[in-house]
């Protein structure tokens, strides 16, 4: 059945689709950009204190992301990357304009609804590699839409990647999150399913006709059974 499944593959397109904000202006439309250093310094940095810049392109234009403080205690800073001016993350309504200018390229874009409601949380960035805010944004049509308030990262999830990850945890016997109890499922169900097997040999052989092993017939009685008559 999970085989079947994998191979129809249904709704997978839109589970997994890859959703990014569409980039406000082309890099070859920017006259003057702003060096990192100015933008380190208009924010108020020491530059000494960057660990990292990163230059992020979507919806809101060129911006750069400068990352100062520790590894356990990170502190992100935006800046404009024309300008070099400080800027905010995203708040709600910019987590929304994100999505939106990413649904503009999507084919699944009349699946997703209008915010019902938003709330921040912290979520996933691939791009640094641990958690950060985010806008945790929930559609009207069931959908849970996360936006990165740094970065702009677009995750999102509604009832068939739950479905799909069900069909996966059934497939590779992850029922629980506990490996000794799915050993235990799996050894009581190939148990019970060994038992089933069992009883349908028996009852295979138990209605199997006798004749076939060794009952005697008239042939093989020496023709003293009775006879037909004329």
């Amino acid at each position: 059945m999970t085989g079947f499944l994998f191979n129809y593959k249904y709704g997978y397109d839109e589970a997994y689709e890859p959703l990014r904000a569409v980039p406000a202006v082309a890099a070859s439309a920017i006259a003057t950009w702003a060096s990192p250093s100015d933008a380190v310094g208009r924010a108020g940095l020491d530059p000494s204190a960057v660990r990292r810049v990163a230059l992020l392109d979507d919806s809101r234009g060129y911006v750069y992301l400068l990352e100062t403080g520790t590894e356990r205690a990170p502190v992100l800073r935006l800046a404009d990357a024309r300008t070099g001016e400080p800027i905010e993350p995203l708040d709600a309504a910019g987590a929304d304009a994100v999505l939106r200018s990413a649904l503009t390229r999507s084919t699944h874009a009349a699946r997703y609804g209008a915010v019902r409601e938003a709330r921040q949380i912290d979520a996933a960035s691939a791009l640094l590699g641990r958690d950060a805010p985010a806008w945790a944004l929930t559609l009207d049509t069931g959908q849970t839409v996360t936006v990165n308030a740094y970065t702009a990262e677009i995750g999102h999830t509604a009832l068939v990647n739950d479905a799909i990850d069900w069909s996966y945890r059934v497939h590779y016997m992850q029922y629980t999150p506990w490996k000794s109890v799915n050993i235990a499922i799996v050894v009581t169900f190939l148990t019970l399913l060994l038992a089933l097997v069992a009883s349908g040999l028996r009852m295979l052989i138990a209605t199997r006709p006798r004749a076939m092993f060794g009952r005697r017939t008239g042939r093989l009685s020496g023709g003293r059974g009775p006879r037909l008559r004329f």
